[in-house]
C-alpha cells in the first residue's frame, strides 16, 4: 500500500514538474554507517542481562536529492525495542534468552524512516533485521522428575548404586550449561549439619552428562548401614553450573533432598499396638457379639511377616477371629474379640482377665517371634437378677391379740425372719417390696417398701385387734409378698407366702348387737305367733362359744323362747287394753366352765287393730318445672285423710323418682319440691314427663296406706351445648393434595330435642381459609386452598357446632391438620454470589471455595454443576479473555456434584486468567413428576501471584508463635492419632510430607509418650498415658517440616498436656456398713463416719455422699462422710426398728448434666435400738366384771390387757392390785387377786359375804421391767352378787301381774276429784321383823298430781285440775317399797295409769294435733274440671273419744266476713265428711277467687260464740283464729289452655347499610295464661334474604338476632351493603314456654337500603300535634293508596337545608320501596310526586332527597346521567388514540437511534 502511494506521490510530482525520492538507510557497506544498526544488533548481539532503556544505537537513513528533507523514525515490533523519531533506538523491556521464541532469540524488527512532502504526502522506507540475545549464567540448574525416593537394604554392600534417576538440566548454554552434582552440607544448624554430614560420609554421587545442559545423577553407597541404628536419611544433592567458572564467573546451584529408606531385615518379635487392651460389655450379650478388637504388627516395620493372633482364655468365654492385615499398609493386623459363652457379671465379679498371643508367621508357619499380652474386660451389669425372697414359703405361729388390749395398734410379726436380695449392680438391684394380696385390706402392711441389693423385711400388724382367733377369718392368715425389680417391674419378681395360725384363748363373753331389742305384736295374733329371733355371739370357740338363751321378768308367761335359736313366740293370747306393752329381760349363758352370761332388754309391744287408711283428695297431681331449675310451677301440695289418725299421715314417694331422689316429698305436709334441677333427657324414654306414685301412711297398727299419682313435665330448655365425640381430631396430608380434598369427618350431638338439638357445624378459626366444612361435618381443602408446609406445617382448626336453639349453644373441637411435604418447591442458595481466591501455585484438588443451597422439600437431592456457558475468564486489566487457547480457562475449575465444594481442576497461571466466573447450578433431581427444579449462583474467583516460599504450617501455628498447643485426656489407646501436622510448601504449593522430631537437648518428650509418623506428620500415642503415674503433666517437643527439595523447613513446637479423666470409681473403705443408734437420739448426734476414696484428681476426686431407700430422709451425711441424725427427725424403734439404705458415693459433684460422674454404692444398715420410752397402756381406762359370791375359790373374774410397745424387757409388763374399796379389815376380807403376767383377776378368797359391800372398785398397775421403770393404772369395778335374783329385796302382791316390773290401769276419769282414791300398793319384806315403806320415784312434774300414803300404800288424786285426757292420758308412776330394817333393799313397781275419756270438748279447726290452718287457707282448683271434683277437705278435731268426738260441717254466710254469698251453686259440702267439691265448671276468667267459710260444731249443737264485727278481711280473719269456723279461699288455678297469638301476621321494617341502632323491630305475642303458662319464647325459625333483581333467595345464617324473652329482633352484621337492592324475610316464632306444641308464627321482611336513599317531604312545625300518630297515619294513607310502592317512615327531624337547621319546620324521612327493593332518592322524590294530592292534604310538601347535600350535588342528576356516560366514551377513545400515537412515535425514535449506531461503527 506504502509503495502503491509512494509511487503515486512520484508520478503526481512528475505531472506537477518536481521528484520526491523515498528515504534509503545507510549501512555498513554502503556508506560505512551502521544506519539500519544491523551491525550492532544482529552481528554483535545484545546480553539478555541489557538494562531496560539502555540506549542500543541510532537508525541513520537519507533522501536521494533532498538532503533537506526532513527524516523521522519508527519501529513496527512487539515493543521490545522503543525508537525516537530521531532515530534512537533504546531497549523497551528485560530480555530473557531462555523464554519462549517471541522474547527469545527470535526476535525480528522492522524499522521505519518516513518524510512528508511538501504537498502532504508520506514517502517511507523499512528494513528488517532479528536481534541476536546474548546468553548470560542467570538460570540455575534444575532437578527433574521430583520427589526423589531411595529404598536400600541394610546388608547392601559399599559402592553399590541405589539411585540413578536424578535428571537436572541447566537452559543457559555453552560452560554456562555445565554442572556438576555433590553432596551437600547444610549449614543452618548443628543439627541439620550433622544429619547432612552423616548422609554425606554414608552416600555419594556421580554426575555423567547426557546432552548440553542435561546431566544424570547416580547415588552409591559409601560406607554399610544399620536398620536398627538408622532407618532413613536425607541426602541433600547440590547442583553448580559453570563448574570451571568461565566468563564472568558467576556459578548459580540448586539443591533437592533425595529421602533414602533403609529396608530392614527380620529380627524384631512382634508388638501389641496398645497394652494392656481394656474392653468393655455388658453381660448377657448375645454368643458373636464383637467387644473389642486386638491390633499387632511385626516389630520389624521395614519388612514386616504376616502376624497370627491367638487366644488364651482358659474359660473359652471369648472368641478371637482370624487377623486380617489393615489396608493401605497391611501392616497391622486385626482380630476381633467376640462373646464365645454367656457371660454372668456376678459370677465374674464385673472384671475377667485373659491373655492373647501374637506370633509372626512365615509362609503360613508359626516361628519364634511372639509375644504376649493381656486382656481386660469390664462387665456392665444388666439388670437380669430378679429380687429373692431367701424362702418361697414362711409359716408362723401367734398368740391372738386381744382386741380389747390393742386398738388401733400397729406391731410386726414375731419370729419372721425374712430377707431378700438382689446380686445386680446397685443401680440395677433397686426394688420395691409390696404385699400382693391378703384376706384383708390394710389389715398388715411391710417395711421397707423400697431398698436396694438386700433388706430385711418385717411384716407389720397395722391393727393387732382384728388378729381375733374368735374371728374363722382371721385364724389362718395367708399374705403373699412381692418384691418387684423397680427398674423392670413386669419381668423382675418373686414372691413370697407368709402364713399366720393364730392360736385361741377363752377370753370372751356373749354379745348382743344392741343392748335393747323391741318387738310388737298385733293383740289378734294367735299363739306359736313368731315375735323376734334374738340371737348374742361368743367369739370363743367350742363349748366356750356355745350359747342357751331364756326370759326373766313379768310376763315372761306370755312369751316362750327357744333356748338354742333364741325365737321369741307368743305362748299366751294378749290384750292390748290390758296390757300394751312387757319389759323383760333376754339372757343369753355360754357353756365355758366358769360360764359367761350377758342380758339385754326386751320390750315387746301389743298393737292394736286399724282398720281405717287414708284417702287422697284429689285422687292425681299433675304440674311442671323448668329444666334446669327447682322452682316448680304449680305447687303440689298432696293431702290425704284418715278417720282414724285424724291427720298423723306420713306421705313417700314410692317410685317413679330419680336414683338420686331429686322430688322430695315432706313426710308430714305433702309439700313437693327438688333438691336439683332435672334435665329433660333424665325423663324417663326422654319423654319429657316423670309421674311419682306417692304413698299415704297413717300412723295405726297395722298402717293403712294409699298411693296418688304426680305427674310433673320437664320443659326442655336448650341447655346443652353441643358435644364433639372427640375433643381433638388429627389427620395428615400431603401439601400437594388438590381442592376438594377430604381431610378429616368430625361428629356432634346434641342432648337437646328439636330445633334445640339440631347442629350445624363451621370453622371459626385456624384455618387460614384453606379448608371448609358441609354439614355433614367433613372437612375438606377449600378452593383456592394454598397450602405450603414451609410456611404453615400445621393447622389447628377450631371447629364450632352450633344448634338452633334460642339462643343458641355452641361446642367446639379442634382438628389438628399436619401437611407432609412434597417435593414442588426449587432449591435456593444461601447467597446469589460467591467471591473467592486461590493462589495460582496451589496444586489440582485444592478446594477454593462452598457453594450451599437448600430446598424445603423434605425428600430433595440436590446436585450441583457449573455452568458452562457462562465461564467467563479476565485478565489483569480486568479485560474479557476471548481466547481459550493456548490456555482453556474453562477447564480450571469443577464443583463436586453433592458437597458444592469448587475445587481446582488444572494448574491456573494468573497471567493467562487473572479471574474467572461462572454460574453453578443445583438441581433437584428427586424433583416430582420429572419437573425441572434449580437455582443459579455466581461464582467470582481470583487468581493470586505467588508468594514467599518459605515452607509454613497450617494454623494456629504463626511466625510469631509458632507453637501448638494440645490438651489430651489420659488413657487414650497407644496408636491414637492425637493430631496431624500440616505443613505446606508454598512453591508448589505441595502438601510436604517429610517430618522429623528434632532432639532437644536438655527435655523434650523423654518419656517417649509420643511419636512423629514421618510421611503424615500424625503424631500418635506411644505410650500408655495415666495421669496418675505421670511425673510430668506437660509433655514438649518440636517437629521440623521439610520441603520437597529438603533445602528448605520449618518448625513447629509441640506442646501436649495431658488432662486427668474421671477414670476411678470412688472406693469405700468397707464393702457393707452396719451401724446402731439409739432411738432418744436427735439431730445433730453423729451416728458413724464412712470414707471412700477416689484416685482421680481435682473435682474428678471430691465425693459427695448420698442415702437412698426407704426412710433416707430421716438421716444426713455431711461431705466429710459424717453421718447425722437429721434435723426434725424422731427415731422410734417401735415403728422402724433397722432401715436399710443404700450409701453412695459420687464424685465429681460439680459437673454438668453431660460431663462424666463415677459413683460406687455399698449397703448401710441402722439399726435403732430401744429405749423405754413408752409406759403400759390399758385398753380401757375402766373395766366392769360381775362374780357371784358362791363361786369356787380361785375362779377368773375378768381380765384387764396392757400393751407397752417398746421390746424386750422393756415392754415385759407386771401386774399388781394397788388398792381396793372398801379396804379389808381382815386377811380373809382380802377377796381378789391378780396374776402378774396374765392380767386375770380371780377371787383368791371365799367370796362368802362380800356381796354385802359389793360393788369393790380396785385400782390395777401394770409396770414394765424397763430402766427407768413406767406404769399405768385402770380402774377395776367388780359387783359381787349374792347368787340370787332379787335376793333380800321387798316382793308387791299388788299391783301384782305375775313377774311384770309394771302395770296399768284405766279405772279413774278425767277430772277426778281431789282424793279419789287409785289403787293401793302391797308389798312384803323379806328380812324378818322389818316394814315396808312406800314412795313414789319422783323425776318430774306430772307424778305431783298423785300421793302414797307411806304407811298404807293408797294412791290418790293429788291435783284434779290437770287431770285432762285430751292433754296427758296416761300417767307413769314408779312405786317404791323400802325394806326399814334394811334400807338398802328396795323394790320397785311402774304403775301407769290411762284416763277415762268424757264428753268436754267442742270441734275445732285450730286445735288439731299435727295440722295447722293458716287464715285463710289457701287451695286451688283448675278451672274447666267436671262437676263434683274434689276441691279440699275441711277436717276439725273434736280431742274428745268416740263416740264423743263426732263433728258436723256447714257452709257459713256471713257477709259482714267476705264469706261468698250464695256458695252453694258453686260447690257443694258433704256435712260428715268435710269434702268441698265443685257444683258446677268453673272459669277462672270469669272468676277467680272464691271466699268459702265452713262451720264445724257436733251434731244438733248451736254454734257457742258469734263471728267478729266488720273490719278488713285478713285482720279480722287472723283475729277470728280459734272457734269453729274454716275460712277457705278458693282461687281457681290455670291450666295451659291459651297459645301465643300475635297481632300481625306480615309486618315490615328498614335497616340502613350500616346500621346506627343494635334494634331493629319488636312484636310481642300475647298469651291469656298465667305466670309461665303466659310466657312466650321467641326464635327466628327461617332467615332467607331476597334480591328479585338478581334472582336471589338465600338463607343468612345469623343475619339477625333474637331476644327469646322479648321477642326484639337486633343486628347481626355489622354491615349489611352487600345486601342493597333486597331484603331479608325472617319467620319468627312465638311458643308457649311450657308446651312448645302451641305457638304462632309472623313474618318479617327487613328492607335494606343506604341513608343516601332516603327521600323526605315537609311539614311545619305544631307543638299540639301528636307526631307519632301523625305519622303513622301518614304511612297508612300512602300505602293505602299506593299500587306499587311502599312507604317506610325512618326518620323524624327539624328541616335540614343545605345551609343549617330549620326549627319552624319538620322533615319526615321514608324508604321508598317498588319490586322489593329500596329505591334511590331521585327515583324515590318521583314516587312521593305520584301522591301529591295525599301530601297537600296533610300540608306537607317540598318533596326530595332526605339528606340535604346529595339533595344540592345531585339535583337533577338522572337528567345528566347520559351526558356524562357519552363524555366517558369520548373520554376512553381519546385515551386509546393517545396509546396508538405514542406507540408510533417510540418505534419511529428506536429506528433512528439504530440507525445512527450504525453510522457511527461503519465510522
Amino acid at each position: 500500500m506504502e509503495v502503491f502511494l509512494t509511487l503515486f506521490a512520484g508520478l503526481f510530482t512528475v505531472a506537477c514538474g518536481q521528484i520526491n525520492f523515498a528515504p534509503v538507510f545507510d549501512t555498513v557497506n554502503t556508506t560505512g554507517v551502521d544506519g539500519d544498526l544491523r551491525q550492532r544488533l544482529v552481528t554483535q548481539g545484545v546480553l539478555e542481562s541489557t538494562a531496560e532503556f539502555t540506549v542500543l544505537g541510532n537508525l541513520k537513513a537519507h533522501v536521494p536529492g533532498n538532503p533537506n528533507a526532513l527524516l523521522k523514525y519508527e519501529a513496527t515490533s512487539d515493543q521490545t525495542l522503543m525508537v525516537i523519531e530521531n532515530g534512537t533506538v533504546l531497549l523497551n523491556r528485560p530480555l530473557d534468552r531462555e523464554a519462549a521464541s517471541s522474547t527469545g532469540n527470535n526476535l525480528k524488527v522492522t524499522f521505519v524512516a518516513y518524510y512528508l512532502t511538501s504537498t502532504g504526502a508520506r514517502l517511507s522506507a523499512d528494513t528488517s533485521i532479528t536481534i541476536t540475545v546474548l546468553d548470560v549464567n542467570d538460570v540455575e540448574p534444575a532437578f527433574q522428575k521430583l520427589p526423589y525416593n531411595a529404598k536400600v537394604a541394610e546388608d547392601a554392600s559399599v559402592g553399590f548404586t541405589l539411585y540413578s534417576s536424578i535428571e537436572v538440566i541447566d537452559l543457559d548454554v555453552g560452560y554456562y550449561s555445565e554442572i556438576s552434582l555433590s553432596c551437600y552440607l547444610d549449614q543452618q544448624s548443628a543439627e541439620s549439619r550433622a544429619q547432612s554430614q552423616e548422609a554425606c560420609e554414608t552416600f555419594g554421587v556421580n554426575t555423567r552428562q547426557n546432552s548440553q545442559g542435561n546431566y544424570t545423577g547416580f547415588v552409591f553407597l559409601k560406607k554399610p548401614l544399620d536398620y536398627e541404628v538408622k532407618k532413613g536419611y536425607t541426602m541433600t544433592i547440590q547442583a553448580t553450573d559453570n563448574p570451571t567458572r568461565s566468563g564472568t564467573g558467576v556459578q548459580l546451584m540448586t539443591t533437592i533432598n533425595i529421602l533414602i529408606e533403609v529396608i530392614d531385615k527380620q529380627d524384631s518379635p512382634p508388638r501389641f499396638l496398645s497394652t494392656p487392651i481394656t474392653v468393655t460389655l455388658y453381660e448377657n450379650a448375645d454368643n458373636g457379639t464383637r467387644v473389642g478388637s486386638v491390633t499387632a504388627q511385626d516389630g520389624d516395620e521395614g519388612n514386616p511377616r504376616p502376624i497370627k493372633i491367638v487366644n488364651k482364655d482358659p474359660n473359652n468365654l471369648f472368641y478371637l477371629m482370624p487377623a486380617e492385615p489393615q489396608a493401605p499398609a497391611n501392616l497391622q493386623y486385626v482380630s476381633r474379640i467376640q462373646v464365645f459363652k454367656n457371660i454372668d457379671r456376678e459370677t465374674q465379679l464385673a472384671r475377667y482377665d485373659f491373655e492373647v498371643e501374637a506370633i509372626e508367621m512365615e509362609n503360613g508357619v508359626e516361628t519364634d517371634q511372639r509375644v504376649t499380652t493381656k486382656v481386660i474386660v469390664t462387665i456392665l451389669d444388666e439388670d437380669d437378677n430378679i429380687p429373692q425372697f431367701q424362702q418361697s414359703l414362711y409359716n408362723v405361729s401367734v398368740l391372738e391379740m386381744d382386741s380389747s388390749t390393742l386398738v388401733n395398734a400397729a406391731t410386726t410379726v414375731p419370729g419372721l425372719n425374712m430377707r431378700v436380695s438382689d446380686p445386680d449392680d446397685p443401680t440395677n438391684a433397686q426394688f420395691g417390696i409390696s404385699i400382693l394380696s391378703q384376706p384383708t385390706a390394710g389389715l398388715f402392711s411391710v417395711s421397707p417398701t423400697n431398698a436396694t441389693q438386700q433388706a430385711q423385711v418385717t411384716l407389720i400388724v397395722n391393727q393387732a385387734n382384728q388378729l381375733d382367733y374368735e374371728n374363722p377369718s382371721m385364724r389362718r392368715q395367708q399374705i403373699l409378698l412381692l418384691a418387684r425389680d423397680l427398674n423392670n417391674p413386669t419381668d423382675h419378681s418373686s414372691t413370697a407366702t407368709v402364713i399366720i395360725n393364730l392360736e385361741d384363748s377363752n377370753d370372751n363373753t356373749p354379745e348382743f348387737l344392741v343392748q335393747e331389742y323391741r318387738a310388737s305384736v298385733r293383740e289378734d295374733q294367735v299363739v306359736g305367733t313368731s315375735i323376734i329371733k334374738i340371737t348374742g355371739s361368743d367369739k370363743d370357740s367350742g363349748n366356750n362359744g356355745l350359747l342357751t338363751y331364756s326370759l326373766r321378768g313379768t310376763g315372761i308367761e306370755k312369751f316362750s323362747v327357744d333356748p338354742s335359736t333364741g325365737l321369741v313366740t307368743l305362748a299366751q293370747t294378749l290384750d292390748y287394753e290390758n296390757t300394751p306393752a312387757y319389759q323383760l329381760l333376754f339372757r343369753a349363758q355360754d357353756n365355758g366352765t366358769p360360764s359367761r352370761e350377758a342380758s339385754v332388754s326386751l320390750t315387746i309391744t301389743v298393737l292394736d287393730y286399724n282398720d281405717f287408711g287414708p284417702i287422697f283428695n284429689p285422687p292425681s297431681y299433675q304440674t311442671s318445672v323448668n329444666e334446669g331449675e327447682t322452682n316448680i310451677l304449680i305447687p303440689v301440695i298432696v293431702k290425704a285423710r284418715d278417720q282414724e289418725s285424724l291427720d298423723n299421715i306420713t306421705y313417700t314417694i314410692v317410685s317413679g323418682n330419680t336414683i338420686d331422689n331429686a322430688f322430695v316429698l315432706h313426710p308430714r305436709t305433702g309439700v313437693l319440691s327438688m333438691s336439683r334441677g332435672l334435665n329433660y333427657e333424665e325423663t324417663p324414654q326422654k319423654r319429657g314427663t316423670f309421674r311419682l306414685i306417692v304413698m299415704a301412711t297413717d300412723a295405726d297398727s297395722p298402717p293403712q296406706s294409699a298411693n296418688t299419682t304426680i305427674d310433673i313435665s320437664i320443659i326442655d330448655k336448650n341447655n346443652h351445648d353441643p358435644q364433639f365425640v372427640q375433643s381433638l381430631y388429627t389427620a395428615t396430608i400431603s401439601e400437594g393434595v388438590p381442592t376438594g380434598y377430604f381431610v378429616k369427618s368430625v361428629s356432634a350431638t346434641d342432648q337437646d330435642f328439636g330445633s334445640n338439638g339440631n347442629i350445624t357445624y363451621y370453622i371459626w378459626s385456624g384455618g387460614l381459609d384453606h379448608f371448609t366444612i358441609d354439614q355433614m361435618g367433613q372437612v375438606t381443602v377449600s378452593s383456592g386452598a394454598a397450602l405450603d408446609v414451609d410456611d404453615v406445617r400445621s393447622y389447628n382448626i377450631l371447629i364450632h357446632a352450633r344448634d338452633q336453639g334460642s339462643p343458641p349453644r355452641t361446642g367446639s373441637t379442634t382438628l389438628s391438620v399436619t401437611l407432609t411435604d412434597s417435593n414442588n418447591k426449587d432449591p435456593f442458595f444461601s447467597q446469589q454470589v460467591y467471591i473467592g481466591s486461590i493462589q495460582e501455585t496451589v496444586s489440582v484438588g485444592t478446594s477454593v471455595l462452598q457453594v450451599k443451597a437448600n430446598d424445603t422439600d423434605s425428600t430433595k437431592s440436590l446436585q450441583y454443576s457449573i455452568e458452562r456457558l457462562s465461564i467467563i475468564a479476565k485478565s489483569t486489566d480486568g479485560t474479557p479473555i476471548a481466547s481459550i487457547y493456548p490456555y482453556d480457562y474453562r477447564e480450571a475449575f469443577e464443583i463436586e456434584p453433592t458437597s458444592g465444594w469448587i475445587k481446582v481442576k488444572s494448574g491456573l497461571s494468573r497471567d493467562s486468567a487473572a479471574a474467572i466466573d461462572f454460574n453453578v447450578i443445583v438441581r433437584d433431581v428427586n424433583a416430582e413428576n420429572n419437573q425441572e427444579q434449580t437455582a443459579k449462583a455466581l461464582v467470582i474467583i481470583t487468581i493470586l501471584g505467588s508468594a514467599d516460599l518459605t515452607p509454613y504450617f497450617a494454623p494456629p501455628w504463626s511466625l510469631t508463635n509458632p507453637t501448638y498447643y494440645y490438651t489430651l485426656p489420659e488413657e487414650l489407646a497407644i496408636g491414637t492419632v492425637t493430631s496431624t501436622l500440616i505443613a505446606t510448601d508454598p512453591k508448589g504449593p505441595f502438601s510436604i510430607n517429610n517430618f522429623q522430631e528434632v532432639a532437644e537437648p536438655n527435655g523434650g518428650d523423654l518419656g517417649d509418650y509420643f511419636s512423629v509418623n514421618q510421611t503424615s506428620g500424625q503424631i500418635k500415642v506411644n505410650r500408655r498415658l495415666d495421669y496418675e503415674n505421670l511425673n510430668i503433666k506437660l509433655v514438649k517437643f518440636r517437629v521440623r517440616a521439610f520441603s520437597r527439595d529438603g533445602l528448605r523447613s520449618v518448625d513447629a513446637n509441640i506442646t501436649i498436656q495431658v488432662q486427668d479423666i474421671n477414670d476411678n470409681v470412688p472406693q469405700f473403705s468397707q464393702s457393707k456398713y452396719t451401724v446402731t443408734v439409739s432411738e432418744d437420739k436427735v439431730y445433730p448426734y453423729q451416728i458413724a463416719s464412712v470414707f471412700a476414696r477416689d484416685l482421680d484428681s481435682g473435682s474428678y476426686s471430691e465425693i459427695q455422699y448420698s442415702l437412698s431407700g426407704q426412710g433416707h430422709e430421716k438421716f444426713m451425711i455431711l461431705k466429710s462422710g459424717l453421718l447425722l441424725i437429721n434435723n426434725g427427725t424422731f427415731l422410734d424403734h417401735e415403728t422402724t426398728p433397722e432401715y436399710s439404705l443404700l450409701l453412695t458415693a459420687q464424685d465429681n459433684p460439680q459437673a454438668l448434666s453431660s460431663e462424666v460422674r463415677q459413683r460406687s454404692s455399698v449397703p448401710l444398715t441402722i439399726q435403732v435400738t430401744d429405749i423405754n420410752d413408752n409406759a403400759p397402756s390399758f385398753s380401757s381406762p375402766e373395766y366392769s366384771f360381775l362374780t357371784v359370791e358362791s363361786y369356787d375359790l380361785n375362779t377368773n373374774i375378768g381380765e384387764v390387757r396392757a400393751v407397752d410397745r417398746d421390746s424386750g424387757v422393756n415392754g415385759e409388763i407386771v401386774y399388781t392390785i394397788d388398792s381396793v374399796e372398801p379396804v379389808p379389815r381382815t386377811p380373809e376380807e382380802d377377796y381378789f387377786g391378780i396374776s402378774s403376767e396374765s392380767g386375770m383377776l380371780y377371787s383368791k378368797n371365799s367370796l362368802r359375804g362380800a356381796s354385802s359391800k359389793s360393788p369393790y372398785k380396785l385400782v390395777v398397775k401394770a409396770q414394765d421391767k424397763g430402766s427407768p421403770v413406767l406404769m399405768s393404772t385402770t380402774i377395776v369395778n367388780i359387783n359381787v352378787s349374792s347368787g340370787q335374783l332379787d335376793n333380800g329385796k321387798p316382793i308387791w302382791i299388788s299391783p301384782r301381774f305375775g313377774d311384770s316390773n309394771a302395770v296399768t290401769i284405766t279405772n279413774l276419769t278425767e277430772h277426778a276429784d281431789l282424793g279419789t282414791v287409785v289403787i293401793r300398793a302391797l308389798a312384803v319384806p323379806r328380812t324378818p321383823g322389818a316394814s315396808i315403806e312406800y314412795s313414789i320415784l319422783s323425776d318430774n312434774e306430772e307424778t305431783t298430781e298423785f300421793a302414797i300414803d307411806k304407811d298404807t300404800g293408797i294412791v290418790t288424786v293429788a291435783r284434779n285440775r290437770t287431770l285432762d285426757r285430751e292433754k296427758q292420758e296416761t300417767h307413769d308412776l314408779i312405786l317404791l317399797a323400802t325394806d326399814t330394817l334394811n334400807r338398802t333393799l328396795q323394790s320397785t313397781r311402774l304403775l301407769s295409769i290411762k284416763l277415762q275419756d268424757i264428753n268436754d270438748e267442742e270441734p275445732s279447726f285450730n286445735n288439731c294435733p299435727n295440722r295447722q290452718y293458716d287464715v285463710p287457707t289457701e287451695t286451688s282448683v283448675r278451672e274447666g274440671e267436671p262437676v263434683g271434683t274434689l276441691v279440699y277437705t275441711a277436717v276439725a278435731c273434736d280431742l274428745d273419744n268416740p263416740p264423743y268426738n263426732t263433728v258436723q260441717y256447714s257452709f257459713y254466710e256471713n257477709s259482714t266476713l267476705y264469706c261468698y254469698p250464695n256458695i252453694t251453686q258453686s260447690f257443694k259440702l258433704d256435712a260428715s265428711t268435710g269434702q268441698i267439691t265443685t257444683n258446677k265448671i268453673l272459669d277462672r276468667e270469669s272468676h277467680t277467687t272464691y271466699l268459702i267459710c265452713v262451720k264445724a260444731s257436733k251434731p244438733g249443737q248451736r254454734r257457742k260464740r258469734e263471728l267478729p264485727s266488720r273490719q278488713e278481711l285478713e285482720a279480722h280473719l287472723r283475729q277470728y283464729s280459734t272457734g269453729d269456723v274454716l275460712f277457705l279461699l278458693v282461687t281457681v288455678s290455670d291450666i295451659n289452655d291459651n297459645k301465643p297469638t300475635f297481632a300481625k301476621a306480615n309486618v315490615y321494617t328498614y335497616i340502613f347499610s350500616y346500621p346506627i341502632k343494635d334494634t331493629v323491630f319488636q312484636q310481642t305475642a300475647s298469651d291469656p295464661d298465667l305466670g309461665d303458662k303466659g310466657r312466650v319464647r321467641y326464635s327466628i325459625i327461617l332467615s332467607q334474604y331476597v334480591n328479585t333483581a338478581k334472582g336471589r333467595n338465600i338463607s343468612v345464617f345469623d343475619a339477625f338476632k333474637i331476644n327469646s324473652d322479648s321477642g326484639q329482633v337486633s343486628v347481626g352484621f355489622q354491615s349489611y351493603k352487600y345486601f342493597i337492592g333486597g331484603y331479608f324475610e325472617l319467620t319468627i316464632k312465638g311458643e308457649d314456654y311450657l308446651n312448645t306444641n302451641m305457638y304462632s308464627t309472623y313474618k318479617l321482611k327487613i328492607y335494606v337500603g343506604e341513608k343516601t336513599s332516603q327521600v323526605r317531604v315537609v311539614m311545619d312545625a305544631d307543638a299540639n300535634r301528636d307526631q307519632q300518630l301523625f305519622v303513622e297515619t301518614l304511612e297508612k294513607n300512602l300505602n293505602q293508596n299506593s299500587r306499587n310502592a311502599l312507604y317506610i317512615p325512618t326518620n323524624t327531624r327539624y328541616h335540614k337545608t343545605a345551609t343549617g337547621t330549620s326549627v319552624n319546620q319538620i322533615d319526615i324521612c321514608f324508604f321508598v320501596v317498588k319490586n322489593n327493593r329500596v329505591i334511590d332518592s331521585f327515583d324515590g322524590t318521583t314516587s312521593l310526586n305520584e301522591v301529591q294530592s295525599i301530601l297537600s292534604s296533610q300540608n306537607l310538601y317540598s318533596p326530595g332527597p332526605c339528606e340535604p347535600a346529595t339533595t344540592k350535588s345531585l339535583e337533577g342528576w338522572s337528567a345528566y346521567w347520559w351526558v356524562l356516560v357519552a363524555f366517558a366514551i369520548f373520554m376512553f377513545v381519546i385515551i386509546i388514540i393517545l396509546i396508538f400515537a405514542v406507540r408510533a412515535l417510540y418505534n419511529d425514535y428506536k429506528e433512528s437511534m439504530l440507525a445512527i449506531t450504525k453510522v457511527q461503527l461503519v465510522q
